[in-house]
Parts: C-alpha cells; structure tokens; sequence
C-alpha cells in the first residue's frame, strides 16, 4: 500500500503540522486561500482530521467573510476572542477595498467620482462605530481602518469627531488614545518624532478626557474593557501583565509603580503615568497599599 504523503500548510510564515499549530498561527488571508484552492481539505485529509474535514465541506456559504466565520468556529479560534473578532473586520474591509479598486479600473472613474466614494467611506467607519458603541473589536478595527486608509480626512476631522465620540462612545475615546498615528491629537504631545507635525490647540479635549476619567460613570461605561488590580506587593514587582500584549495605563495611585514586563529601569510613578495614558509592553506592578487600584486597558 502507497505511503500517504504529507504537507505542511505556511500560515503566518510559520510550517503548520497540528490543529494546535493552526489555531496559534490562524491567518485570516492564508487559511481562506488554502480554503478557495481546495489545500486545506487535501491538508486535513492526509492528517486524518476526519471530523474537521467533514465540517469544511459541509460549508454553504460563498462569501468570503462568512466562510471565515465558519472556518474560526471548525477550528475553534477562541484565544483572544476579541481579537480575531477585529481581524475579521478588517479583512472584510480589506475585500472592499479590493472591489472598489477593480472597479475604479474596469469603468475608469473620474476623480470626483474616487474622492466621494473615499469621503462615503471614512463615513461608514465612522457610522459603524457610532451604531456599535460597546462593541471594542469593531470600534478598533474601524480605527486601524481609518489611520491606514483615511488618515488626511480624520486629519481635518479630528476634532469633529472626537465631540461626536464624547456623546456616543467614552470606549471610543480610549480606543483613538490607543493608536500611536493619532493619540497626538487629543493628547499634549507637542511634536511627533517620525513626521514633525506639531499638533496644537488640543488642550480642550485632552481636559475633557481627564474629567471623563474621574466620572462615576466611567467604569460602567467601559465595562469589562476596563482592566484592574489591586493589592499589596510589599515593594517587590507582580507580573500582572505578560510581554508581548500592549496595554494602556490609565490611572495608578501615588505612592505606587508600573513598568513594561521585566524591564529593568523602567519604573514610572503616578506623576510619569497619570494623564499621558503610557502604553507598556505587558505590566510589571509594584505597590504598598492594599487599597490601591491600577486601571489600564489591553491595545
């Protein structure tokens, strides 16, 4: 009898062997393309997946936002729930923008015609935060949406927005204040070191946000979103966070410190980390009150 011979599937740029190594490299565009040109069946068959093999014919669908819905659920694509969630929305826009390109080329539209269809569609990022307002996956995806393709409207618009936003979503807010391209709007950076720009008159939004921060409803609003810990280390530092997850620091108490996981000399105190919402590569936490409470959020 001939000798199955076996193949490694490349997602991520790493060799996939298991399921296991599937789920931890789950590429979004890979795994769809070995779906479209049938690799993934041919792959989970000379693996002897027999169940999961099953599961991908039986798929119905033919667009390619739903199959990927399909194929997370077979793989069981959990770890990072939210995150996966905010990739599928940002490959479902990378799709349409794939679309509207094949269109610009087959019926050689107009100028006019390619700056409204792009103003028409910073607007429906925009829309889609304001109807989703608690929705964290879909509020940061809409972001990098923006900052990769619309970034010279929001650059005109930013203030605008930001007061839409204050009504609508205080998730919103922090999630403008997590992305590195455009926190200098609403924060009292003076000069960003990569391009130059000076960014001026923000002191009226960055006031708003330090009050919004001290309101009782804060919390509420921002739900389980909203990461804390609180408890004494006597002066010794907690791994609270790991490396490799970015996390945004949004109040410690005085007295106590935070740091970037297992950097050594990186201690910042209430004074370096209060108001300027420091983004740390994991959180290493140091405090001597019980009492005391540090509030930050995962990027």
């Amino acid at each position: 009898m001939a000798k199955t011979i076996k193949f490694n599937l490349i997602c991520d740029n790493i060799p996939v062997r298991t399921l296991e190594d599937l789920r931890e490299n789950f590429s979004i565009e890979d795994i769809l393309k070995y779906y479209e040109n049938g690799l993934l069946s041919r792959w989970l068959k000379v693996r002897e997946y027999t169940d999961e093999l099953q599961q991908v014919s039986e798929i119905k669908v033919d667009d390619p936002l739903e199959i990927v819905k399909e194929l997370i659920k077979i793989f069981k694509v959990e770890e990072g729930g939210k995150e996966v969630e905010r990739s599928v929305y940002i490959f479902q826009y990378l799709e349409e923008r794939k679309a509207h390109y094949a269109a610009y080329e087959k019926e050689s539209y107009k100028v006019k015609g390619i700056i409204d269809d792009y103003e028409a569609g910073y607007r429906r990022l925009v829309d889609g935060i304001l109807e989703n307002p608690d929705n964290i996956a879909r509020i940061k995806a809409n972001i990098d949406e923006i900052v990769s393709n619309y970034l010279w409207i929001l650059q005109l618009d930013h203030r605008r927005l930001f007061y839409t936003l204050k009504e609508k979503s205080k998730l919103a807010i922090m999630c403008l204040l997590m992305n590195e391209k455009i926190r200098k709007y609403y924060l009292p950076i003076e000069e960003n070191e990569d391009d130059g720009e000076i960014v001026e008159d923000n002191e009226d939004m960055y006031g708003i946000i330090c009050r919004m921060i001290q309101d009782t409803d804060f919390k509420t609003n921002l739900g389980e979103n909203l990461l804390s810990f609180e408890g004494k280390t006597d002066g010794y530092w907690k791994d609270l966070e790991p490396k490799g997850k970015r996390y945004m620091i949004i109040s410690i108490k005085q007295g106590d410190y935070v740091r970037s996981a297992g950097k050594l000399g990186g201690d910042m105190s209430s004074r370096d980390v209060n108001g300027n919402f420091i983004i740390l590569d994991g959180i290493d936490y140091k405090s001597n009150s019980a009492a005391h409470k540090l509030l930050y959020m995962e990027v």
